[in-house]
């Protein structure tokens, strides 16, 4: 039986209901709307002054993926890693999965900027879910050590029509349902690449808001038909115990002195960097 941890209670219980009822929720001011124009303008700074995008990035439909490398989206330098090691997410995310001891991933950025065309469509790309769980398992454990957290910061704000991730309001339960149905659940849907059968809708915000899914969530980006960027960066938390590994330390020497001191003792310790 799994020991509730003592932690800062940031949400309510409305809101955790609605977390996992729903299978999303807007924090709102995870971050001031000063420090989310900051990561705004720092993000934006990536794009080359000549709009000549390096090979390597990802560019469709408005939406431009900043690539480190050509198969690493991971930006956890040392001016965005304060981000990784935000106090009231953490928080959040002990509350949610009842551990204090968890790991931050992922890292990747998103810019969607106008796009015009494809106005039948609202997103542009597939619904899909971004599971903790290996495609070389057949079946998800639906257990509590399973669940990934995650989802955006909104550095702008997001109006109806700008960008916005989009979610199946209660679609975790729904892929729960499918899955279960099936010993070849985890594999469903083009291992829920393509979710096809499912109606999607927009999550609004303003500047700071994070946008946290749970990691069954169907979910997927949206066209911008506003003039204003949506700029983001996403993150997960998984419990130091995710029975997948996901919550393994990393190598050893992954980070550098100046990521480790821009992380600070809480983002150290999230980084698996140092022990808990």
């Amino acid at each position: 039986m799994t020991t509730v941890v003592e932690t800062p209670q940031i949400l309510s219980d409305a809101e955790i209901t609605q977390f996992w009822e729903q299978g999303y929720l807007l924090v709102r001011g995870a971050i001031s709307r000063e420090e989310a124009a900051h990561y705004r303008d720092h993000i934006l700074d990536l794009i080359p002054r000549n709009l000549a995008l390096p090979d390597h990035w990802h560019s469709a439909a408005g939406r431009i993926k900043p690539m480190r490398t050509a198969k690493d989206h991971t930006f956890d330098t040392p001016e965005l890693l304060p981000l990784w090691a935000n106090e009231k997410l953490y928080h959040v995310a002990a509350q949610l999965l009842e551990s204090t001891r968890l790991r931050v991933m992922d890292g990747s950025l998103g810019i969607t900027l106008r796009n015009d065309s494809d106005r039948d469509r609202a997103l542009s790309q597939t619904l899909h879910i971004d599971a903790s769980v290996p495609t070389d398992v057949d079946q998800f454990l639906f257990s509590l050590a399973e669940v990934q957290i995650g989802g955006c910061f909104y550095f702008t704000d997001v109006l109806p029509d700008g960008g916005g991730i989009h979610v199946v309001p209660g679609g975790h339960r729904i892929v729960e349902e499918e899955a279960r149905a099936t010993p070849q659940g985890r594999h469903l849907h083009q291992n829920w690449k393509r979710i096809t059968h499912l109606e999607s809708v927009e999550v609004t915000g303003e500047a700071g808001d994070f946008a946290l899914l749970h990691h069954l969530m169907p979910h997927g980006a949206s066209h911008n038909r506003r003039s204003t960027p949506r700029v983001a960066q996403f993150l997960r938390w998984v419990r130091e115990d995710q029975p997948h590994g996901a919550g393994r330390a990393p190598a050893p020497g992954r980070y550098g002195a100046r990521q480790l001191e821009a992380a600070g003792p809480l983002g150290r310790k999230l980084l698996g960097a140092e022990p808990w």
